[in-house]
């Protein structure tokens, strides 16, 4: 993607992210995914081969993928059948290489594992994920340059939700370390943050007393889930997966 384009994206986000702008741009990338996934992609033979050597998306992906083709104005159940049918064949297949193992449980617990999907080897979570990395590095670069506007801009940010915090701290130090000042801006973002939602929430919990007039607000509670486990869906990206490298 064009570092100019990616800059105005980080900087759109920053301007209206209510709490972690990754989570905004993962919220963008993910149904941008399933839709792609179900429109233009569900009977495509080389796609279909991704999901079946996955055995099919992770959980999260997967219940995703079934809200959008159940709509009622959509027509791609009959697509989705067509995956897990396939998903199911590839499974009959591994399953039935287990039974004539029985006598050989050590070969058997190495094989559990591939047939179970997962968000290391779902194709959606890969691509989300290589999209994610590469904000997070235009992030970096950006934040190191010395850019009082976006500084400022990101300085009054709401931060990351804790997954995001914990990738982007992550990056961060493996890379060079040009990046130092860029650490201490990030932790320092994220500490601010959580303290302002500390003391919100001692307020919600002060509100909640009955002596106290004043209704507690429940967008606080909201606000302080996203903080601690970012959109729903969200985990860390792990930096040590092949995919990565």
């Amino acid at each position: 993607m064009n570092k100019d384009i990616t800059y105005l994206h980080i900087k759109r986000a920053l301007e209206t992210a209510k709490e972690c702008f990754l989570c905004t741009f993962e919220d963008e990338l993910e149904r941008k995914y399933v839709n792609t996934y179900l429109h233009e992609l569900v009977m495509d033979a080389s796609s279909r081969q991704k999901i079946i050597e996955s055995r099919g998306f992770c959980n999260h992906h997967s219940y995703k993928m079934l809200i959008e083709a159940s709509k009622p104005e959509s027509s791609d159940g009959h697509g989705m059948a067509l995956v897990m049918k396939s998903v199911i064949e590839q499974l009959i297949q591994d399953i039935h290489k287990q039974s004539k193992k029985i006598k050989e449980p050590a070969k058997i617990e190495r094989e559990v594992s591939q047939i179970l999907s997962n968000d290391e080897r779902c194709p959606a979570c890969i691509r989300i994920d290589e999209f994610i990395l590469m904000y997070i590095k235009e992030f970096l670069e950006i934040l190191s340059k010395d850019d009082y506007t976006f500084l400022k801009l990101f300085s009054e940010s709401m931060g990351f939700c804790l997954p995001h915090y914990a990738t982007v701290l992550d990056v961060a130090l493996n890379r060079s370390s040009l990046f130092s000042k860029v650490v201490k801006l990030i932790v320092n973002v994220e500490e601010t943050n959580l303290r302002k939602i500390d003391e919100q929430l001692a307020e919600y919990i002060r509100r909640q007393d009955y002596r106290s007039k004043e209704k507690p607000d429940e967008e606080v509670i909201f606000g302080a889930v996203s903080k601690l486990v970012g959109r729903r869906g969200a985990r860390p990206i792990l930096l040590h997966k092949d995919y990565l490298i």
